[in-house]
């Protein structure tokens, strides 16, 4: 086996040849400097990793690594033609070098999108041998507290939060002043409403735990460790724009406190309780009607919608994201990396998100727009709809959604659902929401809006003609791959249970 930090170091050093070579081509030049873009972009999320530690002593994510080490060659190799003087005879092959380094660039990011499944399956391979030999798990900033600081608060979300005069120094007392519209909850009410037998939730930067405030309210309580004021800060901005989004499908921000941890200060946020825990908590443990699921996927829909509306893009929209309250309502939480837009699209040096869930635009280009979020919502219907099968489907989501592609495409979809689960009338209906899945998981050129999706949830806008995305019609051979992977034994025992680390944030 190849020694995986000795391959990153390989790859780095051909991206900056790469990145020299781009400098002094002569023709196709739009092309190259794409495959310099993208190969720079990954250059520096693995170099990043590598300082980790996170990138030793897996033999799935070395051959992932030394695939992607071989594509860098190639494309290495077609920039340095793209070097020579241009005579007739290479003008004529100039052609299909163009149509050559368009496919490598594409198998760059089939390549990169594997090597980042192989990594995140050794982290979680990792963890969950940390946690079954009786060690706790490390505490860790996943890096999900993010928050991007072109982020401004939202009248329409983009008000003056990031104007000179609500600029403080991190972890200045100044912070909660401008807190004017979120209650301050006194530390003694905090403390008594928080019990260790209470816990209902935990990540790698805060505890969830189930409380009951002076007043008998039940609420849900998010306590953050003492920590940098930089961290503070995201904590800060990241709840000051969830306080001001009011919508029946979002959670709603009550209050705040802080100082009740013995050592040092800790931060805590007080909000509404959801009785019947996380969309993925449900989906896993029970099937639901068609009823229950359209009126999930509706309400999903008109939040993510309303953040639209609003600028926002959640950038995490997912089933453990979603929270449902005691009439099975759905609530969208978690804008731990929530951006707000001043134009149509940014871009952004990481890759933010959750694997399976983040588009490929994304990690090619760091592009972020309406777009991430159109793409994870229809990820998140495919991955609903699931429950009603008859069969098990695959767990990996991208080979979920090219599961669902091939079975609609097949016309096998009204044997695929279990008939106890939804009426004969309602199969159109439920067809219909995976075609709207499929739409969302299309290329981005392809998908639609949040408000066409509401509309063609409803019948009330006819739906296009389907394409399927070209990250599908090439990722076969990824797949095949990636089922080598789960398939060798100290995956094998552990594919059944919950990812402990499914979160993709490589700048840490």
């Amino acid at each position: 086996m190849a020694d995986p930090v000795a391959t990153v170091e390989r790859i780095v050093k051909i991206g900056l040849k790469i990145k020299d070579a781009v400098d002094t081509v002569r023709h196709n030049e739009d092309e190259c400097r794409d495959i310099r873009k993208r190969v720079l972009r990954f250059s520096a999320i693995l170099s990043q990793l590598q300082q980790t530690g996170m990138v030793n002593g897996s033999s799935a994510m070395s051959g992932a690594l030394e695939d992607l080490e071989e594509t860098l060659e190639q494309a290495l190799k077609l920039v340095a033609a793209c070097q020579q003087r241009t005579t007739i005879r290479r003008l004529i092959a100039a052609g299909d070098l163009a149509k050559q380094l368009r496919r490598v660039k594409d198998d760059i990011l089939n390549k990169v999108m594997l090597a980042s499944f192989a990594i995140n399956a050794h982290t979680t391979i990792v963890l969950l041998t940390i946690q079954a030999s009786g060690h706790p798990l490390p505490r860790q900033d996943t890096g999900m507290t993010e928050i991007s600081h072109d982020i401004q608060s939202t009248h329409d979300a983009r008000s003056e939060l990031n104007g000179e005069k609500n600029r403080v120094r991190p972890g200045s007392e100044q912070h909660f002043a401008i807190l004017f519209s979120l209650k301050k909850f006194g530390l003694s009410e905090i403390k008594t409403a928080m019990d260790d037998k209470n816990i209902i939730g935990m990540g790698g930067s805060c505890r969830v735990y189930k409380g009951v405030l002076n007043d008998g309210k039940v609420v849900a309580i998010k306590k953050f460790p003492s920590s940098s004021g930089s961290t503070w800060a995201r904590i800060y901005d990241q709840q000051l724009l969830a306080s001001k989004l009011e919508h029946k499908n979002i959670v709603k921000v009550l209050g705040y406190g802080r100082g009740v941890q013995e050592s040092g200060n800790g931060y805590q946020w007080v909000e509404e309780y959801m009785p019947n825990g996380s969309l993925d908590k449900i989906t896993r443990e029970s099937q639901l009607a068609w009823p229950s699921i359209f009126r999930i996927i509706e309400g999903v829909a008109q939040g993510v919608h309303y953040l639209h509306e609003q600028h926002v893009v959640h950038m995490d929209v997912k089933p453990s994201n979603i929270l449902l309250d005691s009439d099975m309502n759905p609530k969208i939480t978690d804008f731990n990396i929530s951006v707000v837009l001043q134009d149509d699209e940014t871009t952004h040096q990481d890759i933010l998100g959750t694997m399976g869930y983040i588009p490929p635009e994304c990690f090619a280009e760091g592009i972020i727009s309406m777009m991430n979020d159109v793409y994870a919502f229809g990820a998140t219907v495919i991955n609903t709809i699931r429950v009603m099968c008859k069969n098990e489907q695959p767990s990996d989501e991208r080979l979920l959604y090219s599961w669902a592609w091939d079975v609609w495409e097949a016309g096998q979809m009204d044997g695929v659902f279990d008939p106890k689960l939804y009426k004969g009338s309602q199969l159109r209906e439920i067809i219909r929401c995976v075609e709207v899945g499929l739409l969302c998981l299309s290329d981005r050129g392809d998908r639609p809006t949040m408000a066409d999706v509401l509309e063609m949830l409803h019948g009330k806008k006819r739906l296009p003609i389907l394409k399927k995305p070209a990250y599908m019609e090439s990722e076969s051979e990824s797949e095949s791959e990636v089922e080598k992977v789960i398939e060798r034994p100290r995956y094998r025992k552990n594919r059944n249970r919950k990812s402990l680390c499914t979160t993709v944030r490589c700048n840490r």
